[in-house]
């Protein structure tokens, strides 16, 4: 199956960088093999500026740009654990501690996924030659995409089985 989930920029950048494996979750809809698209939502800022610091880079060098789907992954192993198991298998590869530092990722998380979570692994991570952007998707397809989405090719929609078909259809670079 395939999904378009929004992630912060952030975490967008991370993945695309081989930074952050592992993508954590409240609840889980993927399965293993599904592939995910990304559609890069704005996040704060100043997290994505810190985070880009903490790796000696500018925000001239990012690889995403806010509001496209700028590429995605495979997802690989899923896990569902509670708060600390999830925060010992993850602290380290899901790109919290970068973006926040170590004791604001663990409080990051502990607010996100309350008691238990699910984490899955990133495999075979891939760009979009070029991103689809929210305007092409609002000129081809009639919608507005603003905010937090999550499609899936199982859908009844007529546009979002068009919308697959399109970004299925465009050339990729793994990274």
């Amino acid at each position: 199956m395939y999904h378009v989930i929004a992630l912060h920029q952030v975490y967008g950048e991370l993945i695309f960088r081989g930074l952050k494996i592992h993508e954590i979750r409240r609840s889980n809809r993927f399965k293993e093999g599904d592939t995910v698209f990304l559609y890069i939502a704005r996040g704060n800022p100043l997290i994505l500026r810190r985070a880009l610091q903490r790796l000696g880079l500018d925000e001239e060098q990012t690889l995403t740009v806010r509001g496209t789907i700028a590429g995605g992954f495979e997802v690989g192993e899923i896990i569902k654990a509670d708060f600390e198991t999830l925060w010992d298998i993850t602290k380290d590869t899901s790109g919290l501690v970068i973006a926040h530092g170590r004791d604001e990722g663990k409080e990051w998380l502990r607010q996100y996924v309350g008691d238990f979570g699910y984490a899955f692994t990133i495999e075979k991570p891939f760009l979009l030659e070029e991103p689809f952007t929210r305007e092409e998707m609002r000129e081809k397809y009639n919608i507005p995409v603003e905010g937090i989405i999550h499609l899936s090719s199982g859908s009844r929609r007529e546009w979002v089985r068009r919308l697959f078909e399109d970004l299925l259809g465009r050339d990729i670079l793994f990274v």
